[in-house]
């Protein structure tokens, strides 16, 4: 068990926002799969109805008594198969978002499409008489829809083969997905679901053409994300939380004084002292670079990236 327990902890913190996001997941399943076999051995629980407590409704009153399944909800699956589907998407399609955004906006976009699921689903059931209404609703497929739509919009043109399919180009596969839940909706059947899916893709529809017109959405989120990151004594990896930003000391040249950079890198070794115009051309130039290689996976596909490519944007896609 310390072997398997070492193992995930290697995911977790080399595997960036995707793995982590998967095995949040897979925790909060096995964690009320565990509580549900509690009760059925007779095991008196506090369970309020809807994952315990975890899964969210569109009754107000409900949500007052457990305003934190907003957030909850996008974490919870009560069936395999629904877990399954939602993670190989989320692999497939976050995957993609993460090498091109990083872990940051990945996570934010996650959570952004999230509580717009749950927004379209909350307003449309309780306004909309013909959709119904009760019940709770669960799971990541909102929130995997957010981004799967922004990758979509972001390179339309990438080329995926699907099995059976053979070679489909990303916006007709997104396009697919959310037809799909359109069609869905006439058939009365899981309404909030589908619902909850179009506005995780609506979400991701605005953010990406936001970020085209300069305009971040996730932004607020991201900011409060940094904050809670600097107050939780935890950061993402398990390790004591450390300052994000690179550390600054002055030192003597010549007469006067210069402020030098001293950052860490991902293998944890220190770089050089460096200047404010050296520190900042380096950035310039990585950004730049950055920029080249994205251009290059919207016109050809990241198929296409040579070996030195990907791996560049691998180390430093988190900086964007």
């Amino acid at each position: 068990m310390s072997s398997i327990s070492q193992d995930i902890r290697a995911r977790w913190e080399t595997g960036g926002m995707v793995v982590r996001l998967i095995l949040v997941n897979v925790g909060v399943f096995l964690l009320v799969a565990t509580l549900g076999l509690l009760e059925t051995l007779g095991i008196p629980l506090p369970n309020p109805g809807g994952a315990f407590g975890l899964a969210t409704s569109s009754d107000a009153a409900v949500l007052v008594r457990r305003p934190w399944s907003i957030v909850t909800h996008m974490f919870v699956h009560l069936g395999v198969w629904h877990l399954v589907m939602n993670l190989l998407v989320l692999w497939w399609m976050g995957g993609m978002f993460r090498n091109y955004f990083g872990d940051r906006r990945t996570l934010s976009t996650y959570l952004m499409g999230g509580l717009a699921g749950w927004l379209v689903y909350f307003l449309l059931l309780n306004l909309v008489p013909g959709f119904g209404g009760g019940g709770f609703a669960l799971g990541a497929s909102a929130a995997v829809m957010a981004l799967m739509v922004a990758t979509a919009v972001y390179a339309p043109d990438y080329t995926i083969r699907m099995f059976l399919i053979g070679p489909v180009k990303l916006k007709w596969v997104a396009l697919a997905y959310v037809l799909l839940d359109y069609a869905a909706l006439s058939r009365g059947a899981n309404v909030g679901g589908h619902l909850g899916h179009l506005g995780g893709a609506a979400y991701g529809l605005l953010y990406m053409q936001g970020m085209k017109g300069g305009r971040d959405f996730g932004a607020p989120l991201e900011r409060l994300l940094d904050v809670l990151a600097t107050w939780w004594p935890w950061n993402a990896v398990g390790e004591k939380a450390r300052p994000r930003k690179a550390k600054r000391q002055k030192r003597k040249r010549g007469k006067g004084l210069q402020t030098v950079h001293r950052s860490v890198t991902k293998e944890g070794t220190t770089r050089r002292g460096q200047s404010d115009e050296e520190f900042n051309a380096e950035k310039k130039a990585r950004q730049e670079r950055i920029d080249r290689i994205l251009d290059k996976i919207s016109k050809v596909g990241y198929d296409q990236l040579t070996k030195e490519e990907k791996d560049f944007l691998f180390r430093h896609g988190g900086d964007i």
